[in-house]
């Protein structure tokens, strides 16, 4: 094997452990660091949508206007204007907090994935038919039960592909977070390459891996997801074979 191949390959063991997990000491980074990051912004990110989704369909004209509000600001911001605000401005001592660079990052992420989930979450609400929605208050649903286990129960399935294309997005997002140096896994890349220009050489391959890392990542969520869907759809025809 060619010798600057070998030393690709031995590039990339050397710093494997670094990439994946982190700097010894600055623990968790790396790959790790980018899951945290983008399942926290996706699972808090999906309470805010739940209540700002819902409230865009309110009859109180201040709700909607509130949630259709949050929604235009945080959707139109660039997700790296949003970390410098968050972390400089709103994290800086003038306002008496002394925000983190993780810290910042997850706020950032959960109110920018926020923003995005409620178009989500509004969307597949109103695609719920009203005539199901309509039998359920018959039979004596009251409003919790109805738009706990009639509503969120049919509109989850229509929500599901964009969810997961909002969740792939957001992971490969966490990249920006490299301009709060956080050790996400383009910032632990990056740091490994360094200043030496020795490892100029290094450059193509490393990226190329980092690249392959995020793309397993996404390809994985995507997979597990049309497996559910398929999942779902078997038990929904057994379900309705077993009440025929």
């Amino acid at each position: 094997m060619d010798n600057q191949i070998l030393d690709q390959i031995e590039f990339l063991a050397a710093n494997l452990s670094n990439l994946l997990i982190g700097f010894p000491g600055q623990r968790p980074g790396g790959l790790l660091l980018s899951l945290f990051l983008a399942v926290f912004g996706i699972g808090v990110g999906f309470l805010i949508a739940l209540l700002v989704g819902s409230g865009r369909g309110s009859r109180v004209w201040l709700i909607r206007w509130g949630s259709r509000f949050y929604i235009e600001i945080f959707r139109g911001l660039p997700l790296i204007l949003l970390l410098v605000l968050i972390y400089q401005i709103i994290g800086g001592r003038r306002f008496g907090l002394d925000i983190s660079p993780r810290l910042a990052a997850l706020i950032s992420l959960a109110l920018y994935s926020g923003a995005y989930q409620s178009e989500i979450v509004h969307a597949g609400l109103q695609a719920v038919p009203i005539q199901l929605v309509e039998s359920a208050r018959v039979v004596g649903g009251n409003p919790w039960q109805v738009f706990l286990w009639i509503k969120m129960r049919y509109a989850i399935r229509v929500m599901l592909p964009a969810f997961v294309g909002q969740a792939i997005s957001l992971f490969k997002d966490t990249s920006v977070v490299i301009v709060i140096g956080v050790t996400d896994l383009m910032t632990i890349g990056r740091a490994v390459l360094g200043s030496d220009v020795k490892n100029l050489s290094f450059w193509v391959s490393l990226y190329l891996f980092v690249g392959f890392l995020y793309f397993l990542v996404a390809f994985t969520a995507s997979t597990l997801a049309k497996r559910s869907e398929h999942i779902q759809r078997s038990v929904d025809l057994v379900y309705s074979l077993v009440n025929f």
